[in-house]
């Protein structure tokens, strides 16, 4: 228990080998014995196992409060963070009960070496996205339960859900988002993303603007860009559906 609570005196509560190793040289011990101690406290209920060679402090060593999933997902991708529905769950975009963490990772070995996308941990399923490094923006840091959680912003997640709205519960869950959010975004934010974003991205932020009738000026801007290709208002959709020269979208939903 004393090196349980030196992991915990060293802000540790999810964690891998790797993680501890520097903590546990400190009391003299070895990667291979580490793992044995590891494996036994975990067999008598001392350490709690998650599985993918992460592991968590007992709760009574948790301090600041109870273990939260976005906690785990940070220590599956590293350097990656919360993102789509789950950020939309955070930014109180959505009225839907998580039943995924969904997170995004830039393509580096830094951030997670596997290239799987799913994984089931602890009893919670955690989907991954891996992105370019350039395509890896508007995160910000934030704190929950005392552990620091990287989450798309606001504006990010927003515009994520144009790209991917089946990780964000299908594209009328997205149009709800806006709905809900739409007066907490920072305009420029929001227009100097879409700039980093394929084209479509602005004719469907365009769209979704003007159907729920807001940020005129914003809708403005997005329809002064330039394109001469008609393409799918809903990504996942059929290809079928009126044309709205406006935005240059095939209206699928």
């Amino acid at each position: 228990m004393n090196l349980l609570r030196a992991l915990a005196q060293h802000g540790l509560r999810v964690f891998s080998l790797e993680d501890a190793m520097e903590i546990l040289k400190e009391h003299d011990l070895s990667e291979t014995y580490s793992k044995k101690i590891f494996h036994l406290m975990g067999k008598k209920g001392d350490l709690h196992v998650l599985g993918k060679g992460l592991y968590a402090l007992p709760t009574e060593l948790l301090s600041g409060g109870p273990l939260h999933s976005f906690e785990i997902g940070m220590k599956l991708v590293k350097k990656g963070a919360i993102s789509h529905r789950s950020a939309m769950f955070f930014h109180d975009l959505t009225d839907q009960v998580l039943t995924h963490i969904y997170l995004v990772a830039p393509k580096v070995i830094a951030a997670n070496k596997s290239t799987k996308a799913d994984y089931v941990i602890d009893h919670t399923r955690f989907h991954v996205k891996r992105i370019n490094p350039s395509s890896f923006f508007g995160i910000k840091r934030v704190f929950i339960n005392e552990s620091p959680i990287w989450v798309t912003d606001i504006e990010r997640t927003l515009l994520d859900g144009l790209m991917d709205p089946q990780l964000c519960g299908g594209f009328r869950e997205v149009l709800h988002a806006f709905e809900k959010g739409y007066d907490k975004i920072s305009q420029d934010t929001f227009l100097k993303y879409i700039d980093k974003m394929p084209i479509v991205i602005a004719k469907r932020a365009g769209w979704v603007l003007e159907r729920i009738q807001c940020l005129e000026e914003v809708q403005h801007q997005l329809e002064a860009i330039p394109t001469k290709t008609m393409q799918k208002l809903n990504p996942k959709g059929e290809r079928k559906g009126p044309l709205n020269k406006r935005w240059f979208l095939m209206e699928n939903i």
